[in-house]
């Protein structure tokens, strides 16, 4: 049959003209446009469709703005076809917030647009869709998070070199572009690659021109006419074709630099990102459903180098458009700049607090740059209804975010380049139909890296220079759309900026000589100081003061109690200090701590502002705060450490597990000589961790250690000369280098380390179920009275009880061990009372401390003999009140000497030995009133429950299992080293198994 049809097909064929064949295949292929446009039912209206291309609009027109028509015609919801690209445009605040942040799930996909699908085929950070997104940002965004901690000295340093790069062109008319590329470009590939580039490296410079001249090709009429027509514009020529080749280029570079990691890679080091990326190939090598495999990190490297560079350079090129532009404009900024920075420092982003002027520049520099004006397309993941009309699933939705940020309903004059739009009052404020870097799950990951280099890299820029028109040249906001809205190519001149700006100061100084000038200024700081130093009438006494620095000459950082009881024996029990510009009253003796703690205690209730305290926690958390606030955040403690300790798994179950781990570890040492501090350390810090997280954490996670090893730095660069003298004189200690730098730096990471806890918390919340202390805290915050706890408060308060629960405890246990290692036969008095009451077979639990009287008065004598908090915590008095017959005044630091209490000859019969006798009376514990190593009062350490406990626990559970003992041919020493805590030097001992 087939075969006696195919003749008469054969036979018809011929019989047809050629002009009727293509009106038949032109027909047929007008239908199926015809079907394959047609808009679904209640689909959004747009512009009449023409057969094959679809949409026509003003192609001399930059598309952004025909959307803008377009939407004043049909409403803040449209669509249009380009080719075989369909589009559902979206304007106006409240409808782009609808698609990204309510209904962001639905719309958490990107869809195909063939030019980056040919590039990146799915992967990547920009282009891939559902478990391989996810995956891939999750990664990035931990891992940038922990790369770029210090990411803030890396734009410091290399806003140094952009300096000395424009400098180079001695105020001459110069084109930024390249300069400013690179600058911003050496942050990633540093952070990415593990390096920057010289500016004048030719491999580098090429590099960034092809991915100058990628970007532009994508954003072009011929780029956009390829997504239109993939299949016909593929394999014609043209200018597009250049994209591939470029791109080919860029990933020979990348693939180069990822094998060089290869080479070197290690596995117990963290290094940049592709280091973080093969360790984590490695990590799930023969996992079938991970896609960490190399071609995903040469797409995601991509994709950093190209957002981390080209967008925020051409917001950087746009700020110095517009001050050249509005030079008035660019003068407040400067005279901002000099208040609050001045010339000698380079700004950091703290500075972006107290400088609304700039914050508020910046961000009238990304309204009006307008750099991304569609945004990044979307695509629906399931049909969805958005403003009524229905959306099935694999929509393409595009979001018009130059509708919102020149929406004439919400800024003032949207058209003009006005910093008014985010000023309230002289301060800074927030306008949310602010959104540069997009919206929801699918914003910018690198946000808080590129305000940090928005705001340094402008504020250097113009704290050194003032940019100019050139003479000759014609000032111009003309733009060219690459994936970017960027200024067409300009000249600027940057004239170096000099103190010679002022000409009669100048005068004045070169008038008088140098030796009147010191004189003067001599005599007025000693009048100045002495007025400032007068004692009020009825002061307590204090030695003699010297000019400026006070009392310095009795600063002994080495042995400071020995300093007091020296100045006790010649004033008494109170007498007054200065040091610096800080006046403190010392009190001393059981009496009158008491008095000023407990029967005077609401009038010392306050804490004093410690200069490098203020500088890390502004007066926040438990330990600095005042007034309200502290009690609100104490109380809430209190009732939350309470609802921890009563739950399934009490703290006593906590302290014994870890008791369990650290036994363990000491046990690995076999007996031989090691440093028990850090073990110490972990397994203390574990059981506040396991209230505060909801953790433990594993002795060898590299985390936790650096945690550790930065709160260890810190404890002990607080008892450093230099972090003593910023709390003296911090005005000027500030701008100099030493210790108290890397105090702050300390600081900062371990911040970090908590902030990423609480975003984490805040990820999988569950407001009906508390698992720990950030979650208690989170649930409290939302409620309607809940106002001074917010989130800078709770990173505040978790970093007190973090410090406080390990520090102290800690530090007690490591002297415990020592005291036994010298006084052997107390260690076996002790083991004696152990194997008596709990012997060998169960662990340690806190019931068994009331039948062990000997072991607590010795561990009540470790805590008095050690005396780790000498001279307590200061306070301040909040209202004038007399004090053993002295005036003191409002504002008094006072500083109660636990160390006269605790070694008080009248209260102790061997005060100055290790007598756990103190404690037993007739073979029984007996409390004495002079023992306060948790202060008294109502600002006692809130954790003594918890400290007890785990000193008990921890104590008896290693004199259980070991005998302490000094390794041979080792002399032990009680010597200690100031910090926040006198601890012991570090030391060696044996643990032997009993």
């Amino acid at each position: 049959m087939e075969l006696q049809l195919w003749p008469v097909l054969v036979y018809l064929l011929e019989k047809l003209k050629s002009w009727m064949l293509l009106v038949i295949l032109v027909t047929f292929l007008l239908i199926i446009d015809f079907v394959r446009k047609r808009r679904p039912r209640n689909f959004p209206p747009g512009p009449q469709l023409f057969p094959f291309v679809g949409t026509i609009v003003d192609l001399r027109q930059p598309l952004h703005l025909e959307m803008q028509k377009l939407s004043a015609r049909y409403g803040n919801i449209f669509s249009v076809q380009f080719g075989s690209l369909t589009f559902v445009v979206v304007s106006g605040y409240q409808m782009v917030r609808e698609a990204l942040v309510h209904q962001a799930e639905i719309f958490a996909d990107r869809p195909n647009i063939p030019l980056l699908q040919e590039i990146f085929r799915g992967f990547g950070l920009i282009s891939s869709n559902g478990h391989i997104w996810r995956q891939q940002r999750k990664f990035a965004s931990a891992t940038l998070k922990s790369i770029a901690v210090s990411f803030e000295e890396k734009v410091q340093e290399e806003s140094r070199y952009l300096v000395e790069a424009i400098e180079e062109e001695k105020g001459q008319p110069f084109d930024p572009h390249y300069k400013i590329n690179s600058a911003v470009s050496n942050i990633i590939c540093s952070i990415t690659f593990g390096n920057r580039f010289d500016y004048h490296d030719n491999n580098f410079q090429e590099l960034l021109h092809l991915l100058a001249e990628t970007l532009l090709l994508i954003g072009s009429f011929w780029g956009q006419l390829y997504n239109a027509f993939p299949l016909i514009m593929r394999w014609l020529p043209g200018p597009f074709q250049k994209i591939f080749r470029h791109w080919e280029k860029l990933q020979h570079f990348v693939k180069g630099v990822i094998a060089k990691h290869k080479e070197e890679l290690d596995q117990s080091e963290s290094g940049d990102y592709i280091h973080c990326y093969l360790k984590e190939i490695e990590k799930f090598k023969g996992d079938t459903s991970s896609y960490f495999h190399e071609e995903n990190l040469l797409c995601c490297t991509l994709d950093l180098f190209l957002t981390g560079t080209e967008t925020t350079a051409t917001a950087i090129r746009w700020a110095l458009l517009y001050m050249a532009a509005y030079p008035h404009i660019q003068e407040k900024v400067q005279l901002e700049i000099d208040a609050v920075i001045g010339q000698c420092r380079q700004p950091t982003v703290e500075d972006k607090e107290h400088m609304p002027y700039t914050s508020a520049v910046l961000s009238e520099v990304l309204r009006m740059g307008n750099i991304v004006p569609l945004g990044v397309p979307r695509m629906s993941t399931s049909d969805t209804t958005l403003a009524g009309f229905h959306l099935p699933k694999g929509t393409t939705v595009m979001t018009s975010l130059t509708s919102i940020m020149f929406d004439k309903n919400v800024w003032e004059t949207p058209d003009t380049f006005n910093p008014e739009h985010f000023l309230e009052n002289g301060q800074y404020r927030r306008r949310e139909a602010f959104l540069p870097f997009s919206a929801g799950k699918r914003a910018c990951p690198g946000e808080q890296l590129a305000r940090t280099e928005l705001f340094i890299f402008f504020t250097t820029l113009l704290q050194k220079f003032t940019f100019q028109v050139p003479a000759s040249a014609k000032l111009s906001f003309a733009f060219m759309l690459s994936l970017t809205r960027c200024p067409k190519p300009f000249q600027l001149c940057a004239l170096p900026r000099c103190s010679s700006q002022l000409p009669m100061l100048r005068f004045l100084w070169d008038s008088i000589s140098f030796q009147v000038l010191f004189i003067f200024l001599f005599v007025f700081l000693l009048v100045a100081d002495y007025m400032k130093r007068r004692k009020p009438k009825d002061f307590p006494p204090s030695p003699f003061s010297f000019p400026f620095v006070g009392n310095m000459q009795f600063l002994n950082l080495r042995d400071p109690q020995a300093t007091m009881q020296k100045l006790i024996d010649k004033y008494g029990n109170i007498f007054s200090m200065e040091t610096g510009r800080q006046r403190s009253v010392v009190v001393n003796g059981l009496q009158l701590v008491k008095e000023v703690l407990v029967t005077q205690g609401d009038n010392f209730l306050d804490r004093p502002e410690v200069p490098i305290d203020a500088e890390i926690f502004s007066s926040l958390g438990l330990i600095s705060s005042n007034g309200h606030l502290w009690k609100q955040q104490r109380r809430f403690t209190l009732t939350t450490f309470r609802n921890f300790g009563l739950g399934k798994r009490s703290l006593e179950e906590r302290i014994q597990e870890e008791c369990r781990f650290l036994a363990d570890v000491f046990r690995e040492e076999q007996g031989n000589p090691f440093n028990p501090h850090f073990k110490i350390n972990n397994a203390v810090s574990n059981v506040i961790c396991s209230i505060i997280f909801g953790n433990r954490f594993e002795y060898h996670d590299e985390k936790y250690q650096k945690l550790l090893q930065l709160m260890e730095d810190t404890v002990r660069l607080h008892g450093t000369i230099m972090s003593q003298l910023y709390n003296f004189f911090p005005t000027i200690v500030k701008y100099l280098p030493g210790s108290h730098q890397n105090i702050f730096r300390n600081w900062k990471l371990m911040k970090s380390f908590v902030i990423e806890k609480i975003n984490k918390h805040k990820e999988d919340w569950n407001p009906s179920e508390s698992r720990d202390f950030i979650d208690s805290y989170l649930e409290e915050m939302a409620k309607p009275n809940g106002s001074n706890l917010r989130e800078e408060n709770l990173v505040a308060c978790t970093l007190d009880l973090l410090f406080a629960g390990t520090e102290t405890t800690s530090t007690t246990i490591r002297w415990a061990l020592l005291y036994m290692a010298m006084y052997p036969e107390i260690q076996a008095r002790v083991q004696a009372e152990i194997d008596a009451v709990i012997g060998q077979s169960r662990q340690p639990a806190l019931e068994d401390r009331n039948k062990m009287p000997y072991t607590n008065a010795v561990i009540h004598e470790v805590q008095r003999k050690s005396n780790i908090i000498p001279f307590n915590v200061p306070r301040l008095t909040v209202k004038d009140t007399v004090l053993a017959g002295f005036c003191v005044p409002k504002g008094t630091v006072m500083i109660p000497n636990l160390t006269s209490v605790m070694f008080d000859k009248e209260e102790w019969e061997t005060p100055d030995t290790f007598n756990p006798e103190h404690f037993l009376k007739d073979g029984q514990f007996r409390k004495r009133e002079a023992f306060m190593p948790f202060s008294i009062g109502k600002r006692a350490c809130l954790g003594e429950l918890l400290a007890r406990t785990e000193l008990f626990l921890f104590f008896t559970t290693l004199l259980q299992k070991f005998t302490i003992q000094a390794p041979p041919d080792t002399t032990l020493s009680l010597q200690f080293k100031l910090g926040i805590t006198l601890a012991p030097h570090p030391y060696k001992i044996c643990a032997v198994p009993r």
